[in-house]
């Protein structure tokens, strides 16, 4: 991330810690890390591309997420939740999508959709849908999104009330 491979950055934090000077140059750091600049430089395919990338991301951290809300599960998002898991992003998820962004948050998701990490992320994701893109069909039943969508509302309607 920021053009500094994992070795730079182990060996850039190890040096920190130790309380030495970095002995690497920062530069690229500071010019990457500058929202606006990178913001400024990109071009507006760029843009647009960060846009569905940050908006596809969105949309299987939902999926992650609703999960645990009593969203039924069928073979396809749970193919999906192992990939994410797989990987180790859920915690890059969760801090890069925030549930009700204000401006600035959306401003800086959008900013990290630039980096190729994210849509590497994305494709990968999208290459995993495309495998199985059936994520809201339940196994048996041929009614397709409408009885995947009663059975939530059923599993929902029987939640214990308050008391």
């Amino acid at each position: 991330m920021f053009g500094l491979t994992a070795e730079d950055w182990a060996w850039m934090l190890s040096a920190a810690e130790r309380g030495e000077a970095p002995g690497a140059d920062w530069g690229l750091l500071q010019q990457n890390s500058d929202m606006v600049a990178r913001v400024q430089r990109a071009s507006d395919e760029e843009l647009v591309r960060a846009r569905e990338v940050l908006a596809g991301l969105r949309g299987f951290y939902g999926l992650y997420v609703l999960h645990g809300l009593l969203l039924p599960d069928t073979p396809a998002q749970a193919a999906l939740r192992q990939r994410i898991d797989g990987l180790g992003v859920f915690p890059l998820l969760d801090h890069v999508i925030p549930i009700s962004p204000s401006p600035m948050q959306s401003a800086e998701a959008l900013t990290l959709c630039l980096e190729p990490f994210y849509e590497n992320l994305y494709e990968t994701l999208m290459e995993q849908l495309a495998e199985d893109p059936a994520i809201f069909r339940l196994p048996g039943d041929e009614r397709g999104v409408v009885g995947f969508g009663e059975a939530w509302l059923g599993a929902v309607r029987n939640l214990p009330g308050p008391g």
